[in-house]
């Protein structure tokens, strides 16, 4: 049950992505990395009890890949390395610029992986449903 509790956080996230975009673009880019990197967290959570301590989604993916013999699209991997940066980048960096439409692509692209997810997952349903 514990991944109720990475689920919850993920569905949050998105939701903090979805309403700060206009404001605060950069913190809608971390809030989006965020929910994919919880989903898969709970995903592993659930089936295997542990998740690899790193923020990459595609290492995470990989980890999907390896432990629970998940294939993984070229292109889910491809959105996971354009939100894996914002993670860092997105708080720390005094070179990057934000503006709503790189948080509407960081949006887009977690709302790709995690209907990926959902497909694959059902119980992922719970964290993009309105």
């Amino acid at each position: 049950m514990v991944e109720k509790f990475w689920f919850g956080k993920a569905r949050d996230f998105l939701k903090v992505a979805k309403e700060s975009k206009e404001e605060y673009p950069w913190l809608s880019c971390f809030a989006s990395q965020q929910s994919v990197e919880f989903t898969i967290k709970g995903i592993l959570m659930k089936y295997k009890g542990s998740y690899p301590f790193t923020h990459d989604l595609s290492e995470l993916l990989d980890t999907l890949n390896k432990e629970l013999s998940v294939a993984v699209p070229e292109e889910i991997m491809k959105e996971c390395d354009f939100l894996t940066p914002h993670y860092t980048q997105a708080r720390y960096s005094i070179v990057s610029s934000y503006n709503v439409r790189k948080a509407e692509n960081c949006i887009e692209s977690a709302e790709k992986v995690l209907i990926w997810l959902s497909g694959a997952f059902d119980e992922v349903k719970e964290v993009i449903k309105e």
